[in-house]
């Protein structure tokens, strides 16, 4: 079994995305936690996204810093961050670390359209992001982890 952290901007959906499909697509292989740049309340649209496919995050854990995490000698396996490049590279490199990859997706809430933009520009980043989490399983088990990078 692999820890995993997914690191997104500020710990209120990516980040909650990629975590609810690794532990539903994954099976036994993960065991994940999400963390933020600047941890924040997860995003209602995320939530009713996501519900519509199956998944509850109502009751999603708290948002922890990834910087705290480091602080406090936490140990992951792989490193996910969705995220700009720029992020990811402010992002530091745990203890232990074998791999980390960078899913790059713009937030939805940059968007300034009605809310119904909002809701399909979040529908496809939970698409998206649940595309790179079946692309990261299927490697994975083809045992072509490092071939991501």
């Amino acid at each position: 079994m692999f820890d995993v952290l997914v690191v997104s901007d500020y710990n209120f959906g990516k980040n909650m995305i990629a975590k609810a499909y690794l532990k539903a697509l994954g099976g036994d292989c993960f065991e994940v936690e999400c963390a933020g740049f600047k941890p924040g309340p997860l995003n209602p649209l995320v939530t009713i996204i996501m519900k519509l496919d199956g998944h509850d995050l109502s009751n999603c854990d708290s948002p922890y810093s990834v910087f705290d995490l480091f602080t406090k000698g936490r140990r992951y396996d792989i490193v996910i961050t969705i995220c700009s490049k720029r992020l990811d590279e402010k992002c530091p490199d745990f203890p232990g670390q074998l791999l980390r990859l960078n899913w790059g997706h713009s937030d939805p809430d940059k968007v300034v359209e009605s809310r119904i933009d909002r809701i399909q520009q979040t529908r496809i980043m939970r698409d998206s992001i649940k595309a790179d989490v079946i692309n990261f399983i299927n490697a994975y088990k083809e045992g072509k982890l490092s071939e991501l990078q």
